[in-house]
């Protein structure tokens, strides 16, 4: 599932990728790039290059008698040239052969340049090597100049660009002018950039990320502005020559009122207006940035995409060790200073949900729409959405709960952070609480799902974090990896239709309702067949002998088998049952789990069919969790199932990778659909039913979904007129069905607070919050992998079975538990 290799490739078991790793001396299981089996050169910064035509063309040179492209892990290309005549170096001859270098950088396709700087003319006594043919050996002469490669690299300077900064004047008295430097630059960097129009786009003509970092530093030192004034990202935002110009007006603009408001203060005293000496074109400019600014702030409507989550907070707690100098209070007042500058990178984090009104035009039950704060109310140190709390008299220390593998035995979660997870509109998008304990903090967090899917929460947490390192001195925290459009939840909308996936409703297959969380409109009818009914409300709610019954829709002939069918429930959230679930922790040891692999790749039944290591455990997941059910249905309360009571296993899907290249990697609305595979209920827990056959049927069901099956998906959710009534069937206690969270390639380490105050800086562990949903929802969660290989499953489970699946034999085999809420209860 997670290598899309073997998607493209379903035949093959290995690829060989030709990358070259080195083993570390004395760690056996970490290995350092290398290099290439083939010609490739691969950049420090990924991007690579094949070098044999730009090779083959500067040899045509009459002075050249080979060269070779290198830079290897370095952040710039290069050339080292064998002359024919190494006695004969003089300017005119390298400037003969930096004309012959500059057609092959017009005339090879390549993803970056080599640089007047990063020539080099090869060693009189060091000749290349040869085979008798006269061909380069490429491996054999780089590791001949291994040390003189070093040394070329380490003598073009430490910039982050790999070069020496060029010295430009760049004029500011006007935007006019600011764009004439600018393309002077440009044009001392790529001729032909430099003489297009200002209102081009500059990245479609040929500008590659490597030139972006070169002509900010530039622009940056002719200026006299900081990184974190002037950075690639603002390039990015504004890729014509004059939005970029109007930006960094805008910038020096800021910079200078901030002067001189910080002169004035100094000063006690202010005489006249500020404005009365800014130039007319640069007022002009920061008035488009304060009108972008206020538009930003007037809040939106989530698009239909969203509505794939219900309103609910998503909680989830993460454990860091606390440095041993470092107060509670110390550590939370950071906390606070780093949530703070996020808001002003993610101006909507600091915002409320609620419902859209039924007076807006367009309007459709159940949107949801957030709104902002202004920006003067969201500079305050204490964000309202942080609290604070003293548990070190209540908790054991965190070197107890270290010891524990952070058990959620150890406490409630409620203690943690009292917030009820169905919140009445207007509700804030987070809410987070700092728990402390002895040697520790507890930081928990809820964000609203129906405004952030899981992705998307990662990236706010990951935003909170970098900001707390960069107030902590790391100046390396900028966050310049966010997108400043990764909040703007109407792209995925303008994607969709801008791309040509948008049609009409009618024309989707009926079988994509099943990937959805919503049953699909009496209303809606697909296609123009008159025999192709909707789904009746008799069928949706059918049940055999008190459990759900799964009945094919009258659809016409389609692609996609038919949405599976399940009981309706009447309300959003489920009403609570009477018994309340308990969590209950499994541990499947990295040895039980590389058993598991084996047996089930060794299964007749899995040939010709390419699984992960997910695959696997979701399918032991999802077989053991209902044959739990199972047994104590059928043997305390006398239940029978036929061949058509199925099981529904719900796996959420993030469609990012195949909605569209244009989205941000960092893009947070919600963009998941769900993959159900279903099996009848007797099948899936017969003990003749292999965990391959299972797998197998989850790997099928996955390989449905395509970039035209997520934007059919969003294209039925933006036909609907109602999103109040989201239906899956995990929903209540009372069934046999599942949803699965995998979070089992999740790494905390991506989450990172710095080494000030957290020790190590990242959390050592991370749990989500499911206890609150245990009187309303079947749910079932994978752990992020542990460092030792193993994996945790979590579930909720009534006492009959967990007793159950304690005495399954299949079970146990794999999986022994380490932690229930139970035995706290009791």
């Amino acid at each position: 599932m997670f290598q899309g290799i073997f998607y493209t490739f379903p035949d093959q078991q290995s690829i060989n990728l030709k990358d070259l790793y080195i083993r570390h001396p004395s760690k056996p299981n970490y290995w350092a790039f290398s290099g290439r089996s083939d010609d490739v050169v691969v950049l420090s910064n990924g991007f690579k290059i094949s070098p044999l035509d730009t090779e083959a063309l500067i040899t045509t040179h009459s002075a050249v008698d080979g060269c070779l492209v290198i830079g290897t892990g370095k952040p710039q290309a290069g050339l080292l040239i064998e002359l024919k005549d190494p006695s004969v170096r003089h300017n005119d001859l390298f400037d003969s052969i930096w004309s012959t270098v500059e057609r092959a950088n017009n005339q090879t396709f390549q993803k970056t340049r080599i640089q007047r700087q990063y020539i080099a003319f090869a060693e009189s006594d060091k000749p290349f090597i040869r085979t008798d043919k006269r061909t380069i050996k490429r491996r054999a002469t780089l590791d001949l100049y291994a040390d003189f490669i070093e040394r070329f690299y380490s003598s073009r300077g430490e910039d982050i660009d790999g070069e020496d900064i060029e010295v430009f004047p760049v004029d500011t008295s006007s935007v006019e002018a600011i764009i004439t430097s600018i393309s002077d630059i440009i044009g001392s960097i790529v001729p032909e950039i430099g003489v297009c129009s200002p209102e081009e786009d500059i990245f479609e003509l040929g500008l590659d990320s490597l030139l972006v970092f070169r002509l900010v530093n530039i622009i940056r030192a002719a200026i006299g502005l900081q990184e974190q004034q002037l950075a690639p990202r603002h390039l990015y935002a504004s890729p014509t020559i004059a939005t970029f110009a109007a930006q960094v007006a805008r910038i020096l603009e800021e910079v200078k009122r901030g002067q001189t408001v910080s002169k004035d203060v100094a000063n006690k005293s202010t005489q006249g207006d500020s404005t009365a000496t800014i130039s007319a074109p640069h007022l002009q400019t920061n008035i488009q940035g304060m009108i972008a600014e206020h538009k930003r702030r007037l809040g939106f409507k989530m698009n239909p995409f969203d509505a794939v989550n219900p309103n609910h907070y998503m909680g989830l707690n993460f454990y860091f060790a606390l440095r041993p100098e470092i107060t509670f209070q110390d550590a939370f007042t950071r906390l606070q200073s780093g949530l703070v500058r996020a808001f002003q990178i993610i101006p909507e984090l600091d915002g409320k949900m609620l419902l859209a009104s039924e007076h807006e035009v367009g309007y459709k039950k159940g949107e949801y729409r957030i709104t902002i704060p202004p920006r003067p109310l969201s500079g305050s140190s204490k964000p309202r959405q942080l609290t604070y709390k003293d548990l070190s008299q209540v908790l054991p220390s965190f070197e107890k709960m270290r010891e524990s593998n952070f058990a959620p035995s150890l406490f409630h979660d409620k203690l943690v952070l009292d917030s009820y997870p169905f919140p009445e509109m207007p509700a804030d998008v987070i809410v987070a609480q700092a728990n402390f304990v002895e040697g520790g903090c507890i930081l928990s967090t809820n964000f609203i799902h129906t405004c952030l899917d899981g992705i998307g929460v990662m990236v706010a947490l990951r935003v909170w974090a970098e900001c707390t390192r960069y107030l902590d001195g790391d100046q390396t925290a900028t966050c310049e990896w966010f997108d400043p459009e990764s909040f703007n939840h109407s792209l995925p909308e303008i994607l969709h239709d801008v791309e040509g996936y948008a049609k009409e409703a009618h024309e989707i297959d009926p079988g994509v309702w099943g990937f959805l969380p919503f049953f699909r409109p009496d209303d809606f009818i697909a296609g123009s067949n008159p025999e192709d009914h909707p789904i009746s409300s008799k069928e949706r709610n059918g049940h055999v002998k008190g459990s759900p019954k799964a009945y094919a829709a009258h659809t016409s002939e389609a692609a996609l088998p038919p949405a599976p069918v399940f009981p309706r429930q009447p309300v959003w959230p489920a009403a609570p049952s009477e018994r309340s679930l308990s969590t209950s922790v499994f541990l499947i040891s990295n040895e039980r789990l590389q058993m598991l692999k084996e047996e089930v790749l060794a299964d007749p039944e899995t040939k010709g069919i390419v699984m992960s290591i997910s695959d696997i455990v979701q399918a032991f997941f999802w077989r053991m969790s209902i044959r739990s059910r199972y047994r104590v249905a059928k043997e305390t309360r006398g239940a029978t199932f036929d061949a058509t009571c199925m099981s529904i296993l719900e796996l959420p899907i993030d469609g990012r990778p195949y909605f569209s290249p244009s989205l941000p990697s960092s893009y947070m609305g919600s963009m998941l659909i769900l993959n159900r595979p279903t099996m009848p209920i007797e099948t899936l827990c017969s003990p003749h039913t292999s965990i391959g056959k299972i797998a197998s049927l989850i790997r099928e069901a996955a390989s449905r979904i395509t970039p035209s099956l997520v934007h059919d998906a969003f294209t039925l959710l933006r036909s609907m007129s109602d999103y109040s009534q989201p239906a899956t069937a995990n929903m209540g206690v009372d069934h046999m069905n599942a949803m699965v969270s995998n979070m089992m390639l999740f790494q905390t380490s991506e989450i990172s607070f710095g080494n000030a105050f957290f020790a190590g800086g990242t959390p050592e562990a991370m749990r989500p919050q499911i206890e609150r949903g245990h009187r309303r929802f079947r749910f079932l969660l994978i752990s992020p992998m542990r460092k030792d290989g193993g994996v945790e499953l979590v579930l909720g489970t009534l006492p009959e079975e967990l007793k159950m699946l304690e005495a399954d034999a299949e079970f146990t085999k794999y999986a022994k538990l380490v932690d229930s809420q139970e035995d706290r209860q009791l």
